[in-house]
């Protein structure tokens, strides 16, 4: 073989040395190219950064809740809301949580949350899928409608005051004359026969009668108008008081008043507001306390101020109430007693209504055993 002459070798490391140009040279262009394809791929990046925080600012601040599930049904994510909404912390519905299939509903339904509280709940979900059609997963939109459905129960119970208001006008203007008129002659008969033991009872009884009637169209005839409030300076303890003593003058049925016991307690608090109305108010919650023992039994009375509201609650020890019956007892002529009116009540929320305030009715055990009803108006401490 023969051995390449200089001039062989000067061109060999001539072409070798252009070649090694030319991939400096290609090497140089690729480094470039990845530079500018990192700072596209930052840009990108800080980009999708960016919008990922918005998406979870968005998703935080929604007021209604969402979960995040993947193929499996597995929580993936869960907003504030939804952890809120649920009573339950979003590090314990990650990872799993069948019982958010309880609440799908797309009207709202009543649903018992973790935390204890009732909410009535509305819930839709909706799958995602890949472009290739694969399923991905779901999201599920969870609506607290809790305070729409009180103040759509508020708006239902206004309308039937309104309408029981136009029937006590007329039921006012139609009768009270002749209801007077019975009064009138009952009373003469119950003087001529003072005598008469059988027939005198008989006369009385017209006269209650006629006096229960009047009070039932007096009741409802509360309803038919605007009221008004007479506001005074009112001390908690002779408040109560008052209100006791009446209660206890008109005992259901025949038996004394010391077949109940009363546990009575009024925090030392000067008010304002009305005497007569606020009176009528707590009497009618010991009365109907009382009347649903009608044996006798045990009844706690309080008055206690709580934040900024004063609270006016009776415990009873009677039978107590169920969910639904507490949804319902504020509503006029709605009663559990066959001889109730199912007025009292209806009268209570009005008066705390006029106050400022709202009736609370408890479905729970009272620390009695029966029913816990209470009303509370905003507290203004007069010095």
């Amino acid at each position: 073989m023969n051995k390449p002459d200089a001039a062989e070798l000067q061109a060999l490391i001539q072409s070798l040395a252009g070649i090694s140009g030319e991939l400096r040279e290609s090497y140089a262009a690729l480094e470039r190219r990845a530079e500018r394809v990192e700072a596209e791929l930052s840009v990108a990046n800080a980009e999708l950064v960016s919008q990922l925080a918005q998406l979870e600012a968005i998703l935080e601040a929604l007021p209604v809740g969402v979960v995040v599930r993947d193929a499996d049904g597995s929580v993936q994510r869960v907003n504030r809301a939804a952890s809120e909404i649920l009573g339950r912390p979003a590090a314990e519905l990650r990872g799993g949580c069948d019982d958010l299939e309880l609440v799908e509903s797309s009207e709202p339904r009543e649903v018992q949350c973790a935390d204890g509280e009732r909410r009535a709940l509305t819930s839709r979900t909706t799958g995602f899928r890949l472009p290739g059609g694969e399923f991905e997963g779901s999201v599920q939109i969870i609506d607290d409608r809790t305070e729409f459905v009180r103040l759509a129960e508020d708006v239902h119970r206004m309308d039937k005051m309104a309408a029981l208001g136009t029937m006590a006008a007329g039921i006012a203007h139609e009768i009270r004359n002749p209801m007077n008129a019975m009064k009138g002659f009952a009373e003469l008969l119950k003087r001529q026969l003072a005598g008469d033991g059988k027939t005198g009872r008989w006369a009385a009884a017209i006269s209650e009668g006629v006096d229960e009637v009047d009070a039932i169209i007096r009741s409802m005839f509360g309803f038919s108008q605007p009221e008004r409030l007479f506001e005074e300076t009112l001390e908690a303890a002779e408040l109560l008081e008052a209100a006791l003593e009446v209660a206890k003058s008109h005992t259901p049925g025949d038996l004394a008043v010391e077949n109940w016991t009363f546990d009575v307690h009024a925090d030392d608090a000067r008010f304002r507001g009305d005497r007569i109305k606020l009176r009528q108010a707590l009497r009618n919650l010991i009365s109907n306390a009382m009347q649903v023992q009608p044996q006798g039994g045990a009844l706690a009375v309080a008055i206690c101020v709580e934040g900024d509201a004063l609270v006016f609650r009776v415990d009873d020890a009677g039978p107590g109430l169920s969910p639904e019956c507490a949804a319902k007892v504020a509503d006029p002529f709605y009663t559990t007693r066959a001889d109730g009116t199912g007025l009292g009540l209806s009268l209570v929320h009005s008066i705390a209504q006029l106050h400022g305030g709202s009736l609370e009715v408890q479905s729970s055990a009272s620390p009695l055993g029966g029913a816990t009803i209470a009303f509370q108006i905003p507290f203004h401490p007069v010095a």
